[in-house]
């Protein structure tokens, strides 16, 4: 195949897979998988779209290698490139053996695919993509086609799950287009376009009775309102640029925020630690007992350096606690989620992906983009959706991370940089 030809095959050949991917995962989560041979048809649809992921990654090496022309530092750059993919499947496999999933090594590879493609594009796609994903489930439930299931709330059944599994379903993908809606758009919203997006927001509520997704989206969109007002626009971006000039609370507040996963797992590890103190009883009154249920996941299941195969369960939001506690076994909060489920292993691997963009962010001085970014690090405390390609799109932000050289290429070189140096034995 021609050089040309390659390059231009490779972007079209990972949008047709990601698209592929995504609808597939997205109608999973809704009751379109209660259609006959539906289900198998999704199914059909993420390992093709996996395959031809694969093949672009694949692609890609070779493009690589025929670029070496002799040279060894893109031979040792390939090398090391080669290795660091075969450490992570080997990883993902064991991972997927071990806990009976292979969501991780979907998203692996699909994350690898993403090399060459520019993320902005991707979240542009994206964005467009779960609108309109949204519009069609949203559809289909109001006219019948698929069934809009309903839970009960304080006695009454009045939380409507919109063609998806669960109610909050739909507010965690309105959470996700507004971060997308709010990265990718160049100039400020307008304040009808605000005011649409919160009603947007308290109709969702009215349905759903999410109450997580409406105070954080609104939250979002408030912040982007005040964004958006020309008269405070100037003065708040030279006030950021002051504050985080200042020589020792700069770095502190974007070294904090870069750290914010690892804070609130230090957080959460303190509350287990103490679980009967009044901190952890009111952090999990106001978290509706998340904290309680992960408390009790991390004693069922342990932890392990490979993950396990959990078989996870929820019943919506039902009232009587002591039957839940006989019947419910669902972990809300994504970081115990992640170590019950995929092992310390990826935990560690995930926090260190985050903290990395969450750097490459601040020296840009993108600071914007850095509190977007944390905010789905909050959020993800009590909804299990940081490893949710579907949901999460900003996992695409870790591609530069994955693709290229280890340390090992810059290792090899050293030695061979001393070894030339080294006086030679008389």
């Amino acid at each position: 195949m021609k050089k040309l030809n390659r390059e231009k095959l490779a972007e079209p050949l990972f949008f047709f897979a990601y698209v592929v991917f995504m609808v597939a995962t997205v109608l999973q989560t809704t009751m379109y998988t209660e259609m006959r041979y539906i289900p198998q048809l999704f199914i059909a649809m993420r390992y093709f779209a996996f395959v031809v992921a694969a093949f672009k990654v694949l692609l890609d090496l070779y493009g690589d290698l025929t670029r070496v022309n002799g040279q060894r530092e893109k031979l040792l750059d390939w090398v090391s490139v080669v290795i660091k993919y075969v450490l992570m499947s080997a990883l993902v496999v064991a991972v997927s053996i071990t806990a009976d999933e292979r969501s991780l090594a979907f998203l692996l590879v699909i994350l690898l695919s993403a090399r060459g493609v520019q993320a902005s594009k991707i979240f542009r796609v994206t964005l467009w993509m779960q609108a309109f994903l949204a519009a069609f489930v949203f559809l289909s439930a109001a006219v019948g086609f698929i069934i809009d299931l309903r839970f009960e709330r304080g006695g009454v059944f009045n939380r409507h799950a919109l063609g998806y599994w669960f109610p909050s379903y739909i507010m965690s993908y309105y959470f996700f287009v507004l971060l997308l809606l709010f990265w990718t758009r160049k100039k400020p919203l307008k304040p009808t376009s605000v005011a649409l997006l919160e009603g947007l927001n308290l109709l969702l509520y009215l349905l759903t009775d999410a109450r997580l997704g409406l105070m954080v989206n609104t939250f979002l969109i408030a912040v982007e309102f005040v964004r958006s007002v020309e008269k405070w626009r100037a003065p708040l971006h030279r006030f950021v640029d002051k504050l985080m000039a200042v020589r020792v609370l700069g770095p502190v507040i974007r070294w904090g925020w870069a750290l914010l996963p690892e804070l609130l797992c230090g957080y959460l590890a303190l509350l287990f630690a103490f679980p009967l103190s009044g901190l952890a009883q009111k952090t999990d009154y106001i978290l509706s007992n998340r904290i309680y249920y992960a408390y009790v996941g991390v004693q069922k299941y342990g932890i392990h350096l490979l993950g396990n195969d959990i078989e996870w369960v929820g019943f919506g939001a039902r009232t009587d606690i002591s039957d839940i506690e006989k019947t419910y076994n669902f972990v809300d909060c994504a970081y115990v989620y992640i170590l019950l489920y995929f092992g310390v292993l990826v935990f560690l691997g995930m926090l260190f992906a985050m903290f990395w963009v969450s750097v490459r962010l601040g020296r840009k001085g993108e600071y914007h983009k850095c509190f977007l970014y944390g905010i789905i690090f909050i959020y993800c405390f009590v909804e299990p959706r940081l490893l949710e390609l579907n949901m999460n799109t900003f996992l695409f932000l870790t591609v530069p991370l994955l693709t290229r050289p280890s340390f090992l290429r810059r290792h090899i070189a050293r030695r061979t940089r001393n070894r030339t140096l080294s006086p030679s034995p008389s």
